[in-house]
């Protein structure tokens, strides 16, 4: 008896695995046929989507198209830029170096300028000196000179308008005789 039980719960152990091998097909078989219709579910939104994006896909596709030519074009137009610009900097070089030549010019003539009117200043002072020595009275011509130069911007009289007289007393030179009219040259009236 002790063969018989012992087969006896090795039939029963068979006949459980086989009815868990039963149930686990069964389980395989329904977990399949869910996942089959979830992978159908996916797919048809799949086909879905892919049905309203192509024809976004399509325009695209034709914006592509349609931008070949111009992408065609823009390397040419890049090097136009590229020689714009580089005549432009040479431009720009040029331009500085002409008002680096203007700057010295002006630096130039501000120099001769100034030593124009320190000569100036100077011959005018000479000359007030001489006329001072004649009539023995202190002329300022330097500093009428100097007055004149610093009004440079500011209208002047006209040189034939009357000067205003003065308080002080006026010294005239006097010349020595004028030719008189009708003689003939280098005759002088009361030589």
């Amino acid at each position: 008896m002790g063969e018989r039980a012992d087969m006896d719960v090795l039939h029963v152990v068979l006949v459980v695995l086989v009815a868990v091998a039963i149930w686990a097909v069964v389980e395989l078989a329904l977990t399949i046929r869910r996942a089959r219709s979830s992978v159908e579910e996916v797919a048809r939104s799949a086909n879905e989507a892919i049905a309203q994006v192509q024809p976004i896909i399509s325009k695209a596709d034709g914006m592509v198209d349609d931008l070949e030519p111009a992408v065609k074009q823009v390397q040419p137009l890049i090097e136009r830029a590229n020689t714009a610009v580089d005549v432009a900097t040479v431009d720009l070089a040029s331009l500085n170096d002409i008002l680096k030549d203007v700057s010295e010019v002006s630096g130039t003539a501000s120099s001769v300028t100034a030593t124009v009117n320190r000569v100036a200043d100077s011959a005018a002072n000479g000359v007030a000196n001489a006329i001072g020595k004649i009539t023995g009275k202190p002329q300022r011509a330097g500093a009428r000179l100097a007055e004149g130069a610093a009004g440079e911007g500011a209208t002047e009289a006209p040189e034939s308008a009357p000067e205003a007289p003065e308080a002080t007393e006026r010294a005239y030179v006097t010349y020595g005789p004028t030719r008189a009219e009708g003689a003939p040259d280098g005759s002088h009236e009361g030589e």
